[in-house]
């Protein structure tokens, strides 16, 4: 029997990259049919066309189906991947500059920009979460949408869709140590631990053997080792990653080292967002003109895209063959890590099988990590609770709670901007 796929957010960019992946899937994912959902009907345009070209030279036996109704899309789904971002790039940048503007942190998925964007984007993705519960309960929801972590906890406590997210930062990672190590990226496995966007990989193992120590030991400066693969950010200093002995995610640096993030940030004429704009004029003009080439794929990595789609399939192959594969990703806690709520959504190696996704037995929580990782959480809650509740008052005690915002003064002060600023984008708070 066939499997259908549908993208919500079909009309991204980066799209194309799941037509290359399926064919190296061919033979164990038997897709029928993949279904591009998009309200933007110029962009579903032309990713129809860049897929379409894609499924013929692949020669990918599944039908293609472009529509901007999300219900009819969604109706029949095996797999449903959710990639939309509410606002769009315009909100993205919104969410860089307004808290830069009072001197923290501009993010999209992490700090104050993060929060807004939770705001903006719950009751959406909520939404589509009621729709599949009518028109596709068999389906998983696969959560690739910023803020993750945020999002995922919400549909896993919220809805009775079977839920899980992911990040690319994990399998990058992997694909960087590989490049190190000198081998296949199938044959490292790494032990990462965490939330979404705040994660620490403290095993590397080859052949049965933990390699981490050694990979630290070869990463005295930053022009070498794991820095010149680009497994460290180049802010994480080598005395602190020795001081570790883990691999810091990416996004650890505006958590370890806020004022150096946030001058860095400044200094750059453009915020990311920005940057992004200018990259999707190129990549649109390439789409349209040539296709999916190897300079639209550079671009794309540029901005983040890379190995996007990967984690999917693996799960999604695994769940066909009831294959057991180990994957990290975000799933609900149940007590795996001890230190944080057993409902609370978590970043962890899994096994994936046919019917279940069972984490994996970790390390308890080193206590340097506890309470940021703690204190992340509570903020996350918080968030959700605020989104549902439209409750001012939990959302200045999220804020507060952001290790990012970090006091009442400066929470009250961005939670003003913030409602001046979205209007109807958010909840209206009481």
């Amino acid at each position: 029997m066939g499997i259908k796929i549908t993208i919500i957010g079909g009309g991204s960019s980066y799209t194309p990259e799941l037509f290359e992946d399926l064919l190296n899937y061919r033979e164990s994912i038997p897709v029928t049919e993949v279904c591009l959902v998009d309200k933007n009907p110029d962009r579903l345009s032309i990713l129809e066309k860049v897929a379409g070209q894609l499924v013929t030279k692949n020669k990918l036996e599944l039908k293609l189906i472009c529509t901007t109704d999300h219900k009819a899309a969604i109706a029949g789904s095996d797999f449903i991947i959710l990639q939309i971002r509410a606002g769009g790039i315009a909100a993205q940048i919104r969410d860089e500059q307004l808290p830069m503007s009072i001197g923290l942190i501009g993010n999209e998925t992490i700090g104050a920009g993060g929060f807004t964007s939770a705001l903006r984007t719950l009751s959406t993705v909520l939404s589509i979460a009621g729709d599949i519960e009518r028109l596709a309960p068999h389906a998983w929801l696969m959560v690739l949408c910023n803020p993750a972590g945020i999002l995922t906890e919400a549909l896993l406590n919220h809805t009775t869709v079977k839920t899980i997210g992911y990040c690319n930062i994990p399998i990058n990672t992997t694909y960087a140590l590989s490049e190190m190590l000198a081998v296949p990226p199938d044959q490292v496995s790494i032990d990462s631990f965490g939330l979404n966007h705040l994660s620490w990989i403290r095993h590397v193992t080859l052949d049965g053997v933990d390699r981490l120590t050694e990979l630290i030991a070869h990463s005295p400066e930053r022009e070498t080792g794991l820095y010149k693969y680009g497994a460290v950010d180049g802010l994480i200093d080598p005395d602190w990653l020795r001081c570790m002995g883990m691999i810091p995610g990416w996004y650890n640096r505006y958590y370890y080292y806020p004022a150096e993030a946030f001058k860095e940030d400044s200094a750059q004429s453009h915020t990311k967002g920005q940057e992004d704009i200018a990259a999707e004029e190129k990549i649109k003009h390439l789409f349209t003109s040539q296709g999916y080439n190897d300079t639209a794929k550079q671009i794309l990595e540029s901005k983040g895209g890379a190995q996007y789609y990967l984690p999917v399939l693996q799960v999604i192959r695994s769940m066909l063959q009831d294959r057991g594969d180990v994957i990290v990703a975000d799933v609900k806690n149940n007590h795996v890590f001890k230190d944080l709520p057993a409902d609370a959504c978590i970043e962890t190696p899994v096994r994936v099988f046919r019917d279940r996704i069972e984490a994996l037995t970790v390390e308890p929580i080193p206590l340097s990590m506890r309470g940021l990782l703690q204190q992340v959480k509570a903020y996350e809650q918080l968030t959700i609770s605020a989104a549902l509740t439209s409750s001012r008052t939990t959302a200045l005690a999220a804020l507060t709670t952001n290790p990012l915002v970090g006091s009442v003064t400066k929470a009250r002060e961005f939670f003003d901007l913030m409602v001046n600023s979205e209007g109807e984008g958010i909840p209206r708070f009481h």
